[in-house]
């Protein structure tokens, strides 16, 4: 392209021309925490990551509980009565016992590979309440971390009065 824009002064090239580094956006993956604890917050949470899915291409969303519940194809749906049926059939077992530790573990193990890269972004919406052992979460958010950009985990508790996150 230097060299094109060059014949314009005779060939010499005055005017360089650099190609600028495309910016990509970053791959968001959203866990969410849809565990008893989060139940008065876990629809708002369903709505935004329906936006994100929406809004992104490469976004992919998790539910979690007991266990662990992919919900991206759920959420991508335009009919609101098909998108209810499908979240009614994924939602068996919500408001449980959170295991944040196991859910992290399944993710690791089942999606990890396909689903992170170096550019993605991991969400975690939950208020840290975990039934399950504290030195498995830590585990698995070390793996997690090692595979993806940033681990961003948003606790809708943190801003409440009288709150302290006490959980190991």
């Amino acid at each position: 392209r230097t060299m094109r824009h060059s014949l314009q002064y005779g060939g010499v090239p005055l005017d360089l021309v650099f190609q600028r580094r495309r910016r990509r956006l970053p791959r968001l993956v959203l866990l969410l925490d849809v565990s008893r604890s989060m139940s008065l917050y876990s629809l708002l949470f369903l709505r935004f990551a329906r936006g994100i899915v929406g809004a992104f291409a490469d976004a992919q969303a998790f539910a979690f509980h007991t266990r662990l519940v992919p919900v991206t194809d759920a959420l991508r749906e335009r009919d609101l009565q098909r998108l209810r049926e499908k979240l009614t059939v994924i939602s068996l077992g919500w408001s449980g016992g959170p295991r944040i530790g196991e859910c992290l573990q399944e993710f690791n193990r089942a999606h990890a590979a396909r689903i992170l890269n170096s550019r993605s972004v991991v969400i975690i919406i939950s208020d840290g309440f975990d039934t399950g052992p504290a030195e498995l979460l830590t585990e698995e958010l070390g793996r997690l971390r090692r595979r993806a950009r940033r681990i961003v985990w948003l606790n809708p508790l943190l801003g409440r009065e009288g709150y302290e996150p006490r959980a190991r």
